[in-house]
């Protein structure tokens, strides 16, 4: 259908109402698309390292089996690690439960109540939601071995693809000299944004680790790389991954010992965030933090908790597609924060 002749409200229903179908859609599929998603972004952090390998001569065949070799043993240790920490913890899980619930009483005794109201009920009913939401995030956690193991196999594969690819694409549209233009630069700043963001997230999860180690809180690993997967989900994320060790710091060291282990990890997530990722990222993310923010609630719909984590690199794709076309450029400049407008 030809919008360019069309009407403002007109433009508007037509693209909101294909914007609900293409979503219905997505979320039918949402178990295909997000191994699929995964692995492409997956993909792309490691793709960098053979171009590498290449460059320092190494045949192509052969760097591209030493990174998939490289990215395989990362998973296995990965996996390994973190299925290890949550067996441990989901066996500890009604302890923590029962010292939680021992806090909020001694707590309760300062807060005031009336005849049916007591923050001390309140807080036991948040803490109690708490924890079973954690338990049941633990258990799919440990079920998400399939999804993972799909995700390996399908980096694998684009892995192996990776050195031919951009000469069979380029050879295909050879005359689309524009077309190549435009995506190898948003190719180029999507692979840059998401390559920065896993290094100062590795950052913020190894500094994360060290300061749970020398706190002496229980599981630190865990919760550094904790740390390093929320580091994903802008603004969101911190607190998600700051909750379950300043919970474990409560119980250890009471109220003081919580506040100086949340003041750590808030403090290496201001370096993180306000000094690090934007003096290597400058201003190639160009979205408006309102954008930024409502991404991860669109994308947590279409493809569950695990859309948060790649809300950001799907929405610069959906901006992308929408500067390729004349007639709706203009969406994809209201997608762009305020210094980048012109």
């Amino acid at each position: 259908m030809d919008t360019d002749n069309q009407s403002i409200p007109v433009k508007i229903l037509i693209y909101s109402t294909a914007a609900v179908i293409l979503t219905i859609g997505m979320k039918e599929i949402g178990s295909i698309l997000v191994p699929i998603f995964f692995s492409i972004f997956a993909f792309l952090i490691f793709s960098p390292l053979v171009h590498w390998l290449q460059r320092k001569h190494v045949p192509g065949s052969i760097s591209v089996g030493l990174v998939i070799f490289f990215f395989i043993i990362f998973a296995i240790v990965a996996v390994l690690l973190v299925t290890g920490s949550l067996l441990q913890l989901s066996s500890q899980i009604p302890g923590y439960q029962t010292q939680f619930l021992g806090t909020i009483e001694d707590i309760g005794h300062h807060l005031p109540s009336s005849g049916r109201f007591s923050f001390e009920e309140i807080l036991r009913d948040i803490g109690t939601f708490l924890l079973s939401l954690t338990a049941g995030i633990l258990t799919g956690a440990l079920n998400a071995g399939t999804t993972i193991a799909l995700i390996v196999i399908t980096t694998a594969f684009l892995l192996l693809d990776a050195a031919g690819a951009p000469k069979k694409v380029e050879s295909e549209i050879k005359d689309q000299s524009f077309l190549i233009s435009r995506v190898t630069e948003f190719g180029r700043s999507l692979i840059d944004f998401i390559l920065i963001r896993t290094e100062t997230n590795l950052i913020g999860g190894i500094g994360t680790t060290i300061l749970l180690l020398i706190g002496r809180i229980d599981f630190a690993v865990l919760w550094g790389f904790l740390t390093f997967l929320m580091g994903y989900i802008p603004y969101l994320g911190f607190f998600l991954a700051a909750f379950p060790p300043v919970l474990l710091a409560l119980f250890k060291y009471g109220a003081i010992g919580a506040i100086v282990v949340f003041a750590g990890i808030w403090l290496i997530n201001v370096l993180i965030e306000n000094i690090l990722f934007p003096s290597l990222a400058g201003k190639s993310l160009k979205l408006s933090p309102s954008v930024v923010f409502l991404s991860l609630f669109y994308w947590g719909y279409v493809l569950g908790g695990s859309g948060a984590l790649i809300a950001i690199p799907l929405t610069m794709v959906v901006k992308m597609i929408l500067e390729s076309s004349d007639s709706t450029r203009w969406l994809a400049k209201l997608m762009e924060s305020g210094e980048n407008k012109e």
